[in-house]
């Protein structure tokens, strides 16, 4: 009987082999996205699914405060550019194209209302297999709190409305080098664009007027690559045509500087931030060694480091925890930022960043220097000659006449 019954599952077994090899190799099961799963198939994806995501989620510890409007901005601003073309905006049709995907991309209220924050984020950033949902660009999950914010928002009936992100003209992606119309179109579509971001949002997004033209555009250049890791910004800069990227780094390089706000650093150590800014300890170097603060936003800091004296503190703070983390990346002295910021805890990171954001924003080497030399060259110039011309003498007639 036992025999028997071995027997029997080995059968069963190589028939199943048979079947799964005709399946595979021969073809057998239809793969088109018109055909439907088997009865049953969709129910056992979609529990497998959320039990997934419950499984894995982060905890409640790790959000941070997602009622923070800026945090919202932001993620309302990435939503609009990078997931609303297959969910599209609240309130709105998607496309019929969208609609013909398997499994279908739920609208955006639908599929925000299902989850908890901690469960958003981890489907924005990890993304599912075989449904059509990506994982977040980069390595940098702190990023992805922004979008969840915004869910968030929306399930509370508070969310902002989009921005238009005015995406450029995609004929102004293959322009041809050197068409001079082609690159002023793309430039002011690109500009308008980071509109969206660089301006009305007013923290998390870093004070680009700081930075030297040449920062920004190796900046640029690297999120473009994949080399500087963000997934906000890595999506942005292939959105705009690579033709942009010079006349927009020449724009931010010449942004007007907000006034800084001092009720954002007021709950800061200013003291430790300080003392571990300008002399370090056993475990971390100074910071102003590179970063100043006698850098000017035209020149940069020494040997080309960015400019911090006025920057943005949450876009610091964010910075400094990627560096710590070993997930920034992005330009050749990458290992030297990680192994500065290895040793830093929050309370020290916040301290840093709370410090250089009360600092003066740094001054515009370029204006300065416009300004001495025009000043010099005044003081130099020799003063105009007189060309008023001198009247001829008066004859006296009677003289004359003698």
């Amino acid at each position: 009987m036992r025999v028997t019954l071995w027997k029997l599952i080995a059968v069963v077994a190589v028939l199943g082999l048979i079947g799964a090899g005709a399946v595979v190799f021969g073809g057998l099961y239809n793969v088109s996205a018109r055909k439907g799963h088997f009865p049953g198939v969709s129910w056992v994806l979609h529990t497998t699914f959320r039990n997934s995501v419950a499984l894995r989620a982060p905890s409640p510890d790790d959000t941070p405060d997602l009622d923070d409007p800026a945090l919202i901005a932001l993620g309302a601003g990435h939503y609009a550019t990078a997931c609303a073309t297959c969910h599209a905006a609240p309130g709105t049709a998607r496309t019929a194209t969208m609609r013909a995907m398997v499994p279908v991309p739920p609208p955006i209220a639908e599929a925000a209302s299902d989850w908890s924050a901690e469960e958003l984020w981890w489907i924005v950033f990890n993304g599912v297999k075989m449904s059509g949902m990506p994982g977040w660009p980069a390595d940098r999950g702190d990023e992805v709190w922004a979008v969840v914010a915004w869910l968030e928002a929306l399930n509370e009936d508070r969310a902002p409305a989009l921005p238009d992100p005015a995406l450029p003209d995609p004929a102004t992606l293959t322009a041809q080098a050197g068409d001079e119309a082609a690159d002023e179109a793309a430039a002011g579509d690109a500009i308008a664009y980071c509109e969206t971001c660089h301006g009305p949002i007013a923290r998390h997004v870093p004070t680009l007027g700081l930075q030297s033209e040449a920062y920004l555009l190796k900046a640029l250049t690297d999120y473009r690559a994949g080399t500087r890791a963000s997934g906000i910004m890595q999506q942005a800069a292939t959105v705009v045509p690579e033709n942009a990227l010079p006349e927009l780094a020449a724009h931010f390089a010449d942004e007007d500087l907000p006034a800084p706000d001092p009720a954002d650093w007021q709950d800061a150590d200013l003291e430790l931030g300080e003392e571990l800014a300008r002399n370090g300890d056993d475990d971390v170097p100074a910071c102003t060694a590179c970063h100043g603060p006698d850098a000017t936003r035209t020149a940069g800091s020494p040997a080309g480091f960015p400019v911090l004296t006025g920057q943005d503190r949450d876009y610091l703070r964010a910075q400094l925890k990627v560096w710590r983390d070993g997930k920034r990346g992005g330009t050749g002295r990458a290992e030297v930022m990680t192994a500065a910021a290895q040793d830093l805890t929050d309370a020290e990171i916040d301290a840093i960043s709370a410090w250089y954001a009360a600092l003066p924003p740094a001054p515009d080497a370029k204006a300065e220097a416009e300004a001495e030399a025009e000043a010099e060259a005044e003081a130099n110039t020799p003063p105009a000659p007189d060309t008023t011309p001198t009247p001829a003498p008066e004859l006296d007639a009677d003289a004359d006449a003698e």
